[in-house]
């Protein structure tokens, strides 16, 4: 994923197309995230300037 997703709904993600948190993390209705490949981490915009981020790895 290179682009940015908004979440309509609550979710906990596990995964991300090939992309696997260390631990699941949960996304509110109308946060962003996206995976930042250039630190292995996906990022969640929490609003007010805060972004969360969580440690994984890219499996294919």
């Amino acid at each position: 994923m290179r682009e940015r997703v908004t979440a309509e709904r609550l979710v906990l993600l596990n995964q991300v197309e090939w992309f696997h948190l260390d631990r699941p993390v949960l996304v509110w209705p109308g946060q962003t995230y996206w995976v930042d490949y250039g630190t292995k981490e996906f990022c969640v915009d929490r609003g007010d300037d805060r972004i969360t981020r969580a440690p994984g790895w890219v499996c294919r």
